[in-house]
């Protein structure tokens, strides 16, 4: 290694070139770097889906998902299996582990297909099983394409009620025909959109969001079909005869060939309705049209989608881990300001949901403050050490994170929060080991040394300490890439960027800053000095300010340090007893809820959402009337908002509002229904008001008021990233305790209803509509009446008779035959249904079966082969804490429970479940961490005690850690466990280089006590300039007081809280540990690095 920095030295201007190199590599890097919030990760899911039209969910439960589930229970290297069923649909999900790859990927999904392939047989009705692998997308901005709004059915039928009351269908038909007629139109300039917005260069994924399918339904009355001696099933045949498209080979002439088809096939219902029916003796031909009437419209009725109160579709713009999100916003939004041509008189495109404003703001954020944090950094070396050692250190910040730049960009990283924490926490520590360099080969240039022969000698004397010393800081952040859970593929990225930057500075500091400091002019500062002319005055003030701080700095260590340590290595019991005390302490104050743990901060993404769900079967008109009440609620709330001045825009803090009924709309591919609604309200940017999403969604539940007969009525603020609700219990059981299960989730919620700042509480499981489930009387079989009969009948007058599935676009379109619609949404002639026999006699519904009528659920969940319902709960975080909660049910309800209700297992999921997976694998990796640095220092030093004397100062940084905390009143997070990871690093560092100085100083043969004192007073300005760099690189992040910064807040408290209190930990308990251990031990051998 002394040959490769006697090279260095040498070759001074190949290091220049290696320099420039990595700086405008990196450069290049940084500017190519994809951005985004959180890191992109590959997530596995596979999914098996079945259709099964007309199906409930507990038929769906043991005719599909229980026979996919047996045959997939074997598969390799899948986590979790869970699987849903729903009215006429069932879903298996499978996620693969973690550390699954694409070729893991392919595997299942190879061996899924084959298994499912050997399944004996579906339900008849059944339709094929749709095997995917799913690929997680993240919604970067929508375009919601509103249409003109369509007169309510009150104002059209106020102006025709004089002039049309003698026309049999009247205005609710016309009304209705109007709005369908502008639902179609509206779906066919959205569709025109997205294949728009595709076409942007930047963009590869668009779909719409909770829209429903096309349907087309042929409908005839029952009379009309026994007066021309029709059914729907024979209606359904000659219409599917009629409707083709058929190859009729090849006409080979002798110039040319003409391929044959035959070809009358619509695919909408004005080309339907002209299809003949019947003939009549007279040569007069019958249409569907003649008999009937054909609805070409959507498959779920009523469904309302608003933005601003116009009729909206939503396109959803995705990005993959191959996309930039801001840059993708970016032409989506300069799209939407330039318009289409595609848009007809009327009709309006506005962005909403564009997360590119929150990931660019805080960016943006960091990116300042980082530079102010390089600026302060090097004003802190230039008061410490001379100017020209003070830039050569500095240099060695951009040169380590343009360096990670070149790693992040060849890696397939994104420029993303993770990534920017790394930088932050990197920014003062990468210049530890370039200090502790270029402060020895001062010392070695005082000895009388020439340039040349100082930087060699200094440099190699420190190499090894220095090398331990990064490896330590490298090793410290090991756990958090070996993280259980969701959590591990944000946070994956930060120790290796860390890593690189260390490591990158680590090289630059023993081959870079050597060849630098091996002679006493440079070209380089030269220029950089005749460029910074202007600001000579500057110079000379921070001359002046060296020389003054180093005056201080000796008092500082002859009057406070000195007697103070010379006092502590007297009373070693005081001080150690002290410590312990108040490590304690600390600990106890988390333990007891004083410093509230959350695993992730609720982050301000500028967005609000409510969902209200009512019972299965609910009419569409009472979930469009609450969803209007929320709507009104809301812009109360915007008005109270300018009122009270709580923003400055002066339409308020609500921008635009998103109204659904049908769906949540807010996923893609999402089921619709007529019994659940949803508002989504994009509010003004987090910067422009004075209170959070949370505090908005606080006062909208409180103007909105109760909702009677509603099962749930979530609100919501932002999402957490991968992290879920606070609260959720996973109550699973089998077949035979399903009584139980219901009763043991009455339970739960009733103890969550007990804390007053726990809201909305609600299952993922709902009662299902009512059913009538059919059995045929036993002297009705013996006349020849099947099971099979009734049910075909019956499915035939409310499902309908499918008649084939037309393709329009990239949409499949099911064409039936039914009843018309307003013989379906009544069950006064269910009984007059007539069913057929084998002996050709139609017979009553009435006469032949037995009714039951019982109720479902409307979706069934189920976790590895058993069925599982969560109770999920949000907490208010202003006046309690999820931890808490959690951690009394533990104590208190759980035991209780587990006797209550045997056969029903009950597990934590949501932030708990990801909680104790982060803190436990945390715990379990720094365990491993703690070995691997025993191990290096062991080597280094060659002393175990004095290996342990530097590891059990780590914890005492905990101390100012936790008390960071209490005084800037925020919560204990994950980036806050960064920071003391971080913290735990920078100790080492400290303490290696005061222990090692002291080993020198023991070796050269000074009593024990005297080499003590001077090793203390020695090292006193490295340990504290190492320290105070640090803190410089996180003071403009702990200063921030925007909201933006609430996620880094934690991590800067931390670190610079915790090194605070550390740094005088290591200059007083550093010392009385290695006068204990000397005392407990042999006198330690002299490490490598102080033989040299």
């Amino acid at each position: 290694m002394k040959a490769l920095i006697a090279w260095s030295v040498k070759n001074w201007q190949a290091m220049n070139v290696v320099m420039v190199g990595v700086l405008l590599l990196g450069a290049f890097s940084l500017s190519q770097l994809r951005r985004d919030f959180w890191p992109d990760f590959e997530l596995y899911v596979l999914s098996i889906s079945v259709e099964y039209p007309g199906a409930s969910p507990d038929e769906i439960e043991e005719g599909i998902l229980e026979k996919i589930e047996e045959a997939v229970r074997t598969v390799d290297g899948v986590d979790e299996m869970t699987s849903l069923a729903r009215e006429g649909m069932g879903t298996v999900t499978l996620e693969l582990d973690p550390d699954a790859n694409q070729a893991d990927a392919q595997r299942v999904l190879t061996e899924v297909t084959t298994l499912i392939g050997q399944i004996p047989s579906f339900p008849e009705l059944a339709e094929k099983p749709d095997i995917r692998m799913n690929t997680n997308f993240v919604t970067a901005i929508r375009v919601a394409v509103m249409g003109p709004k369509v007169p309510e059915f009150s104002d059209v039928a106020g102006e025709d009620e004089s002039s049309s009351s003698d026309v049999t269908r009247g205005p609710p038909f016309d009304h209705a025909e109007a709005k369908a007629e502008a639902a179609l139109a509206l779906r066919r300039v959205a569709e025109q959109i997205r294949e728009e917005i595709l076409a942007l260069p930047s963009v590869s994924v668009a779909d719409l969001v909770g829209t429903p399918d096309y349907q087309i339904d042929i409908e005839i009355p029952e009379d009309t079909l026994r007066k021309y001696n029709l059914s729907l099933q024979s209606v359904a045949q000659i219409v599917r005869a009629n409707n083709v498209e058929l190859p009729g080979g090849t006409l080979r002439g002798r110039s040319q060939e003409v391929l044959l088809r035959g070809s009358d096939k619509s695919s909408v219902g004005a080309g339907i309705e002209g299809i003949p029916l019947v003939s009549q003796p007279g040569g007069a031909v019958l249409t569907v049209g003649d008999l009937g009437r054909v609805r070409d419209e959507f498959s779920v009725e009523g469904s309302i989608n608003e933005v601003n109160g116009h009729p909206a579709v939503l396109v959803s713009i995705e990005t993959t881990s191959a996309d930039d999100l801001i840059q993708v916003a970016e032409e989506v939004r300069q799209f939407v300001a330039d318009g289409s041509d595609a848009l007809p008189n009327g009709y309006s495109l506005i962005a909403m949901r564009d997360r590119s404003t929150s990931v660019k703001n805080r960016l943006n954020l960091l990116s300042k403050n980082a530079w102010m944090g390089l600026v302060l950094v090097f004003i802190v070396l230039a008061l410490f050490l001379e100017m020209r050692l003070a830039w050569w250190v500095m240099l060695g910040i951009p040169i380590s994170l343009l360096g990670a730049c070149i790693y992040m960009h060849f890696g397939g990283h994104t420029l993303n929060m993770t990534s920017m924490f790394a930088f932050l926490i990197a920014l003062g520590i990468v210049v530890d080991d370039a200090i502790v360099v270029g402060e020895n080969i001062y010392a070695h240039r005082e000895m009388g040394k020439s340039y040349h022969q100082a930087a060699i000698d200094g440099a190699y004397e420190v190499m090894p300490s220095v090398i331990t010393a990064i490896l330590t800081t490298v090793i410290a952040f090991a756990p958090i890439m070996y993280m259980e859970g969701r959590i591990k593929r944000l946070t994956v990225v930060l120790p290796m960027c860390v890593g690189a930057m260390l490591i990158i500075s680590m090289f630059e500091s023993l081959t870079i800053l050597p060849s630098h400091l091996s002679h006493k002019r440079s070209r380089f500062l030269d220029v950089v000095t005749y460029l910074l002319m202007p600001l000579r005055p500057l110079a000379w003030l921070l001359q002046k300010a060296n020389a003054g701080m180093s005056k201080l700095l000796t008092k500082c260590i002859d009057r406070i340090y000195t007697p103070i340590l010379g006092w502590s290595l007297r009373n070693p019991a005081v001080v150690l007893s002290t410590l312990a005390g108040l490590l304690i302490l600390s600990v106890g104050v988390v333990r007891s809820g004083m410093v509230p743990f959350l695993l992730l901060p609720k982050i301000d993404f500028g967005f609000i959402t409510v969902q209200v769900t009512y019972p299965d079967g609910t009419p569409v008109e009472i979930t469009n009337a609450a969803t209007k009440r929320l709507e009104d609620a809301i812009w109360k709330v915007n008005q109270r908002s300018i009122d009270e001045k709580m923003t400055a825009d002066p339409g308020g803090f609500v921008q635009a509002v998103q109204r659904t009924v049908g769906s949540s709309g807010d996923e893609v591919g999402s089921s619709v229904a007529g019994h659940v609604g949803g508002l989504f309200i994009q509010l003004n940017d987090i910067g422009e008001r004075t209170v959070s999403s949370d505090d908005i969604v606080r006062m909208w539940r409180e103007e909105s008021g109760r909702f009677p007969g509603a099962e749930a009525v979530a609100f919501g603020a932002t999402p957490r990233g991968p992290a879920s609700l606070p609260i959720e219990l996973r109550l699973m059981a089998t077949g035979e305790n399903l009584a139980m299960l219901d009763a043991a989730i009455e339970r739960c919620k009733a103890k969550l209803g007990e804390y007053p700042y726990v809201s909305d509480i609600a299952t993922d499981t709902r009662q299902g509509k009512w059913e009538y489930r059919i059995k045929v009387r036993d002297d009705a079989k013996a006349m020849g009446v099947s099971l099979a009969d009734v049910a075909g009948t019956v499915r035939a007058s409310y499902y309908g008779e499918e008649v084939m599935r037309l393709q329009r676009g990239r949409h499949e379109v099911p064409l039936r035959v039914r009843y018309p619609r307003e013989d379906r949404n009544t069950l006064v002639s269910f009984n007059d249904i007539r069913v057929r026999g084998t002996d050709r006699m139609e017979r009553p519904l009435s006469e032949i079966v037995k009714v039951d009528v019982q109720r479902g659920y409307s979706e069934i969940s189920r976790v590895n082969q058993m069925r599982s319902i969560s109770v999920v709960a949000d907490v208010d975080e202003t006046r309690g804490n999820a931890f808490n909660v959690v951690s009394d049910l533990k104590a208190n309800f759980v035991p209780e429970f587990r006797k209550e209700f045997p056969g029903v297992q009950l597990q934590w999921g949501g932030q708990q479940e990801q909680t104790d997976e982060t803190v436990n694998s945390l715990v379990v990796g720094f365990v491993f961490v703690l070995g691997a640095m025993f191990l290096l220092l062991t080597i280094q030093f060659n002393s175990s005690w004095q290996a342990i004397l530097i590891l059990s100062i780590i914890p005492f940084g905990f101390i100012g850690a936790i008390l960071g905390h209490i005084v800037m009143n925020i919560d204990l997070t994950l980036f806050s466990i960064f920071g003391i990871v971080a913290l735990a690093g920078v100790v080492v560092n400290d303490s290696i280089v005061l222990v090692d100085f002291i080993n020198r100083r023991v070796a050269d043969g000074l009593p024990l006590h005297e080499a003590i004192i001077d090793g203390g007073r020695r090292r006193f300005r490295a340990v504290l300039l190492t320290s105070v760099t640090t803190c410089a690189g996180m003071m403009p992040i702990l200063l921030e007081r925007s909201k933006e910064a609430q996620v880094v807040s934690p991590m800067a408290t931390s670190l610079t809280f915790g090194l605070a209190l550390s740094t005088l930990v290591v200059l007083v308990l550093a010392p009385v540990m290695y006068l204990v251990v000397a005392k407990i031990s042999e006198p330690p051998a002299m490490s490598s690095s102080g033989s040299e």
